[in-house]
């Protein structure tokens, strides 16, 4: 990694980009290899904290979430400040999403339509699997078509997973997931301790550790505890970025900017350029996450392969999208919850944990909003009706779902704070006034700011978005 000094970075560049997360990177790796002679300048407002260092502090980042902006809102948000972003804290689970994911409106009347669809990104759904080295099985293209070809083989199910796999082969997969089920490239497999956002085996996908080849490229020039505050804009042109270091202030000139911070902190970064074209910040949003344990009689659990094992993906799309969120089953192979079974005689491993995800609807009145002082503000009502509706449809259907187990009882356990998922703040779209960038990712007005990471996803889908997300960033920096 070549790292530079904020007084280092007077330009001019070819391409400016904001941010080293998912976004940023995936854009980064497929734009230099049709611009490899680009001149690039990374800004990131946190440090470059290894993966060692952030085993060795048990955190992500030296910079808590929670410091960066004020949350008026009933819910949690979480992301990381650090070189590699959300690549640092995510869990690892890479669903794609669904081809109706993308048509919500038209086919259900919910949310919008997005202006791209499943087979544009098909090519750079695949690109993104192998560059992360994704674990799954070789029969998920019944779900997702072309989907299966992937570089790992499958984590080992469970003895309920099995048993579900049995009974519903064209629905219940072996979960993709960016943890490998095999030790390759100085990469441990996964041990399965649940601590996925602190992988200790590093069996997980991160950034810094499996992105080197972005890192380290010659063109490629990085200033840490940078904090980006505006854009300098006029017209339809963006002329430079200005940040924050040290107390002092720093312009750079681009030719390009690429915003690819989160979704809290990428809307106020344009609020604060006065760039409020297509209103930046509403429609902030995160699908839900719910937690259920299913009481085994019998039957035992925790014998897979790595911390979640196995999905059911019957509900992710149908008719009852109509009235509330699609919704995925997720088969969870650790005691993280509530705690062991503690009934006699020796029942701790009679239990399945079971996380449900369910796609929220984005509504305008949530957004990040620019108070006029140095944080932004989010307000957020909490989860829609929409999202309400469909968990308790998926609860209702467990059952129906789990059928093949010997289930004694079902106990619903917790919706989660957050699923560490931003999104919608900066969506793309066709109509100007209800959409800040295109279907390119291109601001619609300042024609050379692009928009890359999940703050751009019209809605939430039911899928954990950072595959979706690096495939679009993929398939953008290819394509410009």
């Amino acid at each position: 990694m070549q790292f530079i000094q904020p007084d280092q970075t007077a330009g001019p560049w070819d391409l400016v980009v904001v941010g080293s997360g998912f976004g940023a990177l995936f854009f980064l790796h497929s734009y230099l290899q049709r611009h490899p002679d680009k001149k690039v300048l990374m800004l990131e407002w946190g440090r470059h904290n290894t993966t060692d260092w952030q085993l060795e502090q048990f955190q992500n980042s030296d910079i808590p979430p929670l410091t960066t902006f004020t949350n008026e809102s009933p819910k949690s948000w979480n992301f990381t400040i650090g070189l590699g972003g959300g690549t640092n804290c995510w869990s690892g689970m890479t669903p794609r999403m669904h081809p109706n994911d993308f048509r919500l409106k038209s086919l259900y009347g919910r949310g919008m339509d997005w202006p791209i669809s499943y087979d544009d990104l098909m090519e750079d759904y695949d690109w993104a699997e192998r560059i992360m080295l994704i674990s799954g099985p070789d029969d998920m293209g019944k779900m997702f078509p072309g989907a299966g070809n992937y570089p790992q083989k499958p984590h080992r199910m469970s003895a309920p997973d099995r048993l579900l796999k049995a009974a519903s082969p064209d629905v219940f997969f072996s979960a993709p997931c960016a943890k490998l089920s095999e030790a390759v490239e100085g990469r441990s497999a996964c041990c399965s301790n649940g601590s996925c956002s602190l992988c200790p085996t590093k069996a997980k996908f991160y950034g810094i550790d499996n992105m080197t080849f972005v890192f380290d490229n010659p063109a490629v020039q990085i200033c840490t505890g940078a904090r980006v505050r505006y854009i300098d804009a006029a017209g339809d042109t963006a002329k430079a970025v200005v940040f924050e270091s040290g107390g002092r202030s720093y312009t750079v000139p681009a030719e390009l900017v690429v915003l690819g911070a989160n979704g809290i902190h990428a809307p106020f970064i344009l609020q604060q350029s006065g760039i409020t074209d297509g209103a930046p910040g509403a429609y902030i949003g995160e699908k839900m996450l719910a937690l259920v344990e299913i009481f085994l009689d019998g039957l035992e659990h925790f014998d897979g392969g790595t911390s979640t094992t196995a999905v059911d993906l019957r509900y992710v799309d149908g008719p009852h999208r109509a009235e509330g969120g699609a919704n995925l089953y997720w088969s969870e192979n650790s005691f993280q919850w509530s705690g062991l079974r503690l009934e006699p005689p020796n029942r701790f491993r009679e239990v399945l944990p079971v996380a449900i995800t369910v796609e929220d609807e984005l509504l305008a009145d949530n957004a990040v909003v620019d108070t006029g002082g140095d944080l932004p503000k989010v307000v957020h009502a909490g989860f829609s009706d929409y999202a309400m509706q469909g968990l308790q449809r998926a609860i209702d259907k467990v059952p129906e779902v789990f059928a093949a187990l010997p289930i004694e009882d079902v106990q619903f356990r917790r919706i989660e704070p957050t699923t560490d998922h931003l999104q919608g703040s900066l969506r793309m779209g066709t109509d100007k006034a209800t959409s800040v960038v295109d279907p390119g990712q291109v601001h619609h007005r300042v024609r050379n700011l692009v928009v890359v990471g999940t703050s751009v996803f019209p809605t939430t889908s039911w899928a954990n978005p950072s595959l979706t997300c690096a495939a679009m960033s993929l398939r953008l920096g290819r394509t410009m």
